[in-house]
């Protein structure tokens, strides 16, 4: 199946000035058309809008609401509300009249958060260095240095007669225990401080100065601890009134900024309008299947004021993709490479029908298969945002994955795994493939005598080590190359022709009869046909493929095409690569459970090693499993089919629109239906 984007319609809005934010407040809610700058032939006839006070007064408005919301703590918001117009709005926003309080409130919180984080820090290092006696008072001098500091106990000595070396001048007061020692330094005045620093870095010593205060240590921790209590309760209070003032307030709060930041956007926009006197214009792009119900909806809302006109010209329009639900995953794919342009192929089914196939055949095992899609399912499900409850995958794995790629990319990546993996356990059951193992001999031995079935007795339907196995499978790959090649080939052919461009036509009609001449003339070589072409007509047609398809090419691409021959055969070979990434795949998961086999039959400590190969084998054999196929998946398809007929370059549509949590939109965009039940009903009348 394939699909374009949505096709675009460039349209202009006029209307009366004097119903100009009306109608963007129309656009706005209806959230259907791109707006673009005024075309160049037409802004010169037009001047732009001033900055009004009634935008300034909405930004300033806004950033007030925003910084009380930031001081609130959040509460659940349960319903929605509607605003009738910006001086509604503004109304109610003026009616939140808690700044004051809020920022008295903030004040006092920084300050005691401040003087917390202050006595926690002395009542550390009180409680460390508790064992000093004396009244800290007595080595806190005006010119001397007092630290509080540790080092690891076996340098303690040579730390001890360096410092005496280098500092006669100082007070040293210890207490060493088995793996530390803590101890007092005062050093005097005139001390080399750069000597000191060399000895703290020599013998890895960590020096604090002892903090200002009073009292010895097993006083001032009854004291720091009565202060710390104190400054909680006070700063609960203040928490406490925060969260009554969010109760209040924070649900209508959240609906002003939401509606705010929205009427801001707005009125963005209507300083950007090209106007006159009376009226103002503006452009943009409108999903054709949306014009009409535009349309409509404007004559219901702004009936008589406004008019939209379709407008012809070479502009580039935006891109919007349509497909399927089930497949908008893969989407994803296509924009990592390039987002299409809006007048050629959107590959996205293409890509979700190809992808899965070519996971499946280069894992081809029904164990890693199992495992694969349970894991997916398991993320699907679960780390997205653990709304089901506890994961059984360890929390480090969730984090690592978590760094690696963002939830919503983690997502869409499990979801594309997905049919991939089904189709790789169905391939691992043709090919008898259990984590490498070959059990169906199994299963069908109890079939065939139970039921009386003629299931082949080795198990493998097909085996794909065998030498007729790899053979047949090289074929079908080449097949699979040359037919996604030619598909590619043939989408080019078709953009081509949307585009007028008949050089480009004949180019890619060149390749493709060239690359047909050139596989069938493979294929004859291997087949041990005869290829003389004065001999048969059948090989004279093989060379008449490639001859036309050189003429063509030179007609179309011209001498640059003769230097790019070699490329059809190896994209059309490359894809002999899923044969070969399925096969090592097999080799290393036949050898682990063959070192497994043969340590199973020894002693003990064999065993335990077989079984710690088997796992971390075939654990490391599903991680390249993922990111082997999945590489090589995508890239044939980006390189060797993308390459034929995919240009890209594509704009994303985006559409003037919010998507809205706390607020409702006051138009609705005029359904096709609704506009036939009030046409009949007017008729009525």
């Amino acid at each position: 199946m394939m699909l374009k984007p949505v096709p675009m319609q460039h349209v202009a809005v006029l209307g009366l000035r004097k119903d100009r934010q009306n109608v963007v407040s129309i656009l706005h809610d209806l959230g259907v058309v791109h707006l673009e700058p005024i075309s160049k032939s037409v802004a010169g006839m037009l001047r732009s809008e001033r900055d009004s006070d009634l935008h300034r007064q909405v930004s300033d408005q806004l950033l007030r609401i925003r910084a009380l919301k930031s001081v609130l703590p959040a509460q659940p918001v349960s319903e929605c509300r509607r605003f009738s117009s910006i001086d509604d709005l503004v109304k109610t926003a003026q009616t939140i009249t808690i700044d004051e309080e809020i920022a008295s409130l903030e004040r006092q919180k920084e300050d005691l958060l401040t003087k917390l984080k202050e006595i926690d820090e002395n009542l550390r290092l009180v409680e460390e260095f508790s064992f000093f006696p004396e009244d800290l008072n007595v080595i806190q001098f005006r010119l001397a240095h007092s630290f509080f500091g540790r080092v690891a106990s076996e340098k303690f000595q040579a730390f001890r007669e360096a410092l005496q070396v280098d500092f006669q001048d100082m007070v040293l007061y210890f207490q060493q225990d088995k793996d530390m020692t803590r101890f007092v330094l005062v050093v005097l005045p005139e001390f080399p401080s750069h000597a000191l620093a060399t000895v703290i870095q020599t013998y890895g010593a960590k020096l604090e100065p002892v903090p200002r205060l009073s009292g010895k240590p097993t006083q001032l921790i009854e004291e720091l601890k009565k202060n710390r209590n104190e400054l909680s309760q006070a700063l609960e209070q203040i928490k406490q009134r925060l969260k009554e003032l969010a109760g209040k307030y924070f649900a209508t709060i959240v609906c002003v900024e939401e509606q705010l930041a929205i009427e801001s956007r707005k009125l963005e926009v209507i300083a950007n309008l090209g106007v006159t006197r009376y009226v103002f214009a503006l452009e943009g792009w409108v999903p054709v299947p949306k014009f009409e119900q535009l349309k409509k909806t404007l004559d219901r809302y702004a009936p008589g004021t406004t008019e939209i006109y379709e407008l012809e010209g070479e502009e580039h329009p935006p891109t919007l993709l349509s497909n399927p639900r089930r497949f908008r995953v893969f989407e994803s794919f296509v924009r990592f490479y390039s987002l299409p342009s809006s007048n050629e192929f959107d590959p996205t089914m293409i890509l979700a029908f190809v992808f899965p196939i070519f996971f499946g055949m280069m894992l081809g095992d029904v164990g890693y298969g199992l495992v694969i899609l349970v894991a997916s399912l398991l993320v699907i499900r679960r780390v997205e945002g653990g709304k089901h409850g506890k994961t059984i995958l360890p929390r480090q794995l969730i984090k690592f994955a978590k760094m690696i790629l963002a939830p919503p990319r983690m997502i869409k990546l499990a979801r594309a795994m997905v049919p991939g993996s089904i189709i790789a356990i169905g391939l691992g059951f043709v090919f008898n493939l259990y984590f490498g193992f070959h059990l169906n001999g199994y299963l069908f031995e109890f079939l065939n005598e139970k039921f009386g079935l003629n299931l082949p007795a080795e198990g493998a339907f097909f085996d794909p080590l065998s030498s007729f196995g790899l053979r047949k499978l090289l074929l079908v790959s080449g097949y699979i190359g040359l037919l996604m090649v030619s598909f590619g080939l043939v989408l080019g052919i078709v953009n081509h022709y949307w585009e007028k461009d008949k050089r480009g036509m004949l180019g890619k009609s060149g390749w493709l009869l060239f690359g047909w001449g050139i596989a069938l003339l493979g294929l004859a070589l291997i087949g041990h046909e005869p290829i003389n072409p004065m001999k048969s007509l059948v090989a004279g047609s093989y060379f008449g493929l490639i001859f036309a398809g050189l003429g063509l090419m030179l007609l179309g691409e011209g001498v640059r095409a003769l230097m790019e021959l070699p490329s059809i055969i190896s994209h059309i070979l490359s894809y002999t690569r899923i044969v070969g990434i399925l096969i090592a795949s097999v080799i290393f998961a036949d050898l682990i459970d063959f070192i497994f086999m043969k340590a199973i039959h020894k002693s003990i400590m064999f065993v335990i090693i077989g079984i710690v190969i088997l796992l971390i084998g075939h654990f490391f054999n599903i991680i390249i499993g993922v990111f082997e196929p999945g590489i090589q998946g995508l890239r044939l398809i980006y390189v060797e089919f993308f390459s034929k007929f995919f240009h890209g370059r594509g704009r994303p549509f985006q559409p003037f629109g919010t998507h809205r949590q706390f607020t409702l939109q006051l138009y609705e965009l005029e359904s096709k239906q609704g506009a036939m039940e009030k046409k009949v009903k007017r008729s009525a009348r």
